[in-house]
């Protein structure tokens, strides 16, 4: 799931756009098979060693899907939240193996590859190699392990092998083929699963400095932090849902700034079925953008009122307060707009189908993706070549509309710690009868910031034209050129991209 200097500060961006892009399906009569794939997500926690008795906590979170009983692939980001070094976070992909050794043990092995770096740290251009070896074993619902992995950038400072605790959450992922997207599934496909209601919300907002809050430098920090941010919710029932959150600064002076946080929250009716206080917490990994948040610890309190403007859009308003490891805190508020859908969860086995009629699948492209920047603008006044791996997320409206979530990191060329998210929309055409070469044109915007890179304030702008050739029903190679600006700052720079596609389609439920 990337580059994650931003993965949390753009993942922001990342998935903003998906929480407008609710099921929207054709008027296809005829039904499609509903395929399902063991799926793992893990969250690990290791001590690095920086050298000159430094050390740095380090948070992993892994979406983990097998692509065949022995082996996975996946999305994986990092996030400092101990030390010295707040603001840190990477980001890329992980691929590995495992082995069952009874029928409670898995011993498996992998490798992480990606970008990032921050928090002042010895990051180098960016890039992150993570082999590891881990054992652990089901306890119930979940997986408790330990193992030992390798942390080293190559063109910077970090070299590091430690012991690791690892905690996992199996489930299931269950999906069609590209080609099937707009057809009904089955009641029978539906078989022991759940309709659960979910939401995605984009959101704008601002903090305010509080207290005693410093810069990194020592300075008082006098001026807000205008930031942009996404959220997910998973509702348990009509008042609990859980939620993962992540936000970037875009505009103001500390571009940079990321923040990855998960929680919990509780809402009730207020005067109308329509209106809806809650309140929730939420805790994670901050820093960046010279903002003091110590070793990245931080935690955060609101409470908010949301409307209810259509079945499945809705309107919020939240304000609060968020705490730091370091002198940072601040009184915040932020707006934001939602889209609400109905995603298939596992109920209880054996079950009956146990939601509503009108299931249909809707298409969605993952592309994995390599990017160089030509000529990027620094803040120390020279120009030079950045490299980026990232992630995109397409999903399509009709079937030559979607939309697009973004996010990238720096791995080489001197800028460790940059990062870009992006939303936008796209247009695409078949070149070819038979639709195996496609033409694409898109335009995206959001956050950029870290590693040097002069971006100012840190809205950015990025249209791009690619082609892509379908090497079978879900795979396919991409090709992409493009430019992106500051809006206020000096990078103005051509891009050139290669990427490996993965087409397909989920079961969502369209709220009416």
């Amino acid at each position: 799931m990337f580059g994650m200097h931003c993965a949390a500060r753009l993942a922001t961006l990342l998935f903003c756009g998906l929480f407008i892009a609710g099921p929207v399906f054709a008027e296809v009569a005829d039904s499609a098979v509903l395929r399902s794939k063991p799926a793992l997500l893990r969250m690990s926690y290791e001590t690095l060693d920086l050298g000159a008795s430094e050390t740095m906590g380090l948070a992993g979170v892994h979406y983990l899907v097998n692509v065949h009983p022995d082996w996975y692939v996946g999305a994986s980001g990092f996030g400092a939240l101990a030390g010295e070094r707040g603001g840190f976070f990477t980001g890329g992909f992980t691929v590995g193996t495992g082995k069952r050794l009874a029928s409670k043990w898995l011993l498996d092995a992998g490798l992480f590859v990606g970008g990032g770096g921050g928090g002042a740290a010895a990051q180098g251009g960016g890039m992150m190699v993570r082999p590891h070896l881990g054992i652990s074993r089901d306890v119930g619902s979940v997986m408790l392990g330990a193992g030992v992995s390798y942390v080293k950038f190559p063109n910077g400072g970090i070299d590091s092998t430690q012991l690791n605790l690892t905690l996992g959450i199996p489930f299931d992922v269950h999906y069609g083929r590209a080609s099937d997207a707009g057809k009904t599934v089955e009641a029978g496909d539906l078989f022991g699963l759940r309709l659960r209601e979910a939401e995605w919300l984009a959101s704008v907002g601002e903090y305010r400095p509080a207290g005693k809050a410093q810069t990194t430098e020592g300075a008082a920090m006098a001026s807000s932090l205008k930031r942009v941010g996404f959220e997910y919710r998973r509702h348990l029932d009509a008042h609990r849902y859980f939620l993962v959150e992540t936000a970037g600064a875009m505009g103001g002076q500390s571009d940079g700034f990321a923040e990855l946080l998960a929680g919990a929250g509780y809402r009730v009716p207020l005067l109308s079925p329509r209106l809806h206080l809650g309140a929730s917490l939420a805790a994670g990994g901050a820093g960046g953008g010279r903002v003091d948040t110590g070793g990245g610890l931080v935690a955060k309190a609101r409470v908010g009122l949301d409307y209810n403007l259509t079945p499945s859009l809705k309107l919020g308003l939240e304000g609060g307060r968020i705490e730091s490891a370091g002198s940072f805190s601040a009184n915040f508020y932020s707006l934001s707009l939602g889209y609400r859908l109905g995603e298939m969860g596992t109920g209880e086995r054996g079950q009956d189908w146990q939601g509503v009629d009108g299931v249909r699948l809707a298409k969605w492209r993952l592309i994995g993706v390599q990017h160089t920047n030509l000529d990027a603008a620094r803040k120390n006044g020279s120009d030079q070549d950045l490299s980026l791996v990232g992630l995109k997320i397409e999903k399509f409206l009709t079937d030559s509309f979607y939309l697009t979530g973004q996010a990238h990191g720096a791995y080489a060329g001197d800028a460790g710690g940059y990062a870009v998210g992006l939303i936008g929309a796209g247009w695409e055409m078949p070149l070819r009868k038979d639709g195996r070469l496609r033409f694409n044109a898109e335009f995206a915007a959001g956050a950029a910031g870290g590693g040097g890179v002069d971006v100012g304030g840190g809205a950015v702008t990025q249209p791009m034209l690619g082609l892509t050739w379908r090497l079978n029903r879900q795979l396919a190679a991409r090709l992409e050129a493009g430019r992106i600006k500051a809006l206020d700052g000096k990078l103005d720079s051509n891009l050139i991209g290669l990427g490996l596609a993965y087409e397909f389609s989920r079961p969502e439920y369209r709220y009416k």
